[in-house]
């Protein structure tokens, strides 16, 4: 979604000063470089940390080729998920990866399934906030539509 596709809310809806102007900058795509890039680069890491984590504990016996697989098999979709970072959908994809290994994690670990629930939540806290700021444009919230205006 970019800010031209935004609906302008009612009058009555509006925020003090108005809808303002259209921002310099486009906040989100600001919001999908950052909030959706660093997120996914914290899971690969966290994922990464998984390798360690199978061969350590009950003396290597969780460190089984299918168990390789899957955890490495999970790190490449999530490094393929920064191929579509730019599309309005990339959240949705990302929530349902991590609902799919949540459930085959149990398989593996139940460790590696509270990590999937943990950047669950996260990723459902980025499309809470994406909403907000999607609101905020709609309205003229934001501080950026209204600087060097002159009211």
């Amino acid at each position: 979604m970019k800010y031209e596709d935004i609906p302008v809310a009612e009058e009555k809806e509006l925020g003090p000063l108005g809808i303002g102007r259209k921002p310099v900058k486009d906040p989100l795509k600001q919001f999908n470089g950052m909030v959706t890039a660093n997120g996914l680069t914290m899971e690969i890491i966290t994922l990464l940390l998984v390798l360690p984590m199978l061969r350590m504990l009950y003396e290597g016996s969780l460190w089984t080729t299918p168990n390789i697989i899957f955890v490495v098999a999970l790190i490449v979709i999530h490094a393929a998920m920064f191929a579509v970072l730019r599309k309005p959908w990339v959240l949705t994809l990302i929530l349902a990866v991590q609902v799919v290994a949540g459930i085959a994690g149990f398989f593996v670990h139940w460790s590696l399934t509270s990590i999937m629930v943990i950047f669950g939540l996260v990723w459902l806290l980025a499309i809470y906030l994406r909403s907000v700021l999607i609101e905020r444009l709609r309205r003229g919230y934001l501080t950026t539509q209204h600087l060097g205006t002159k009211e």
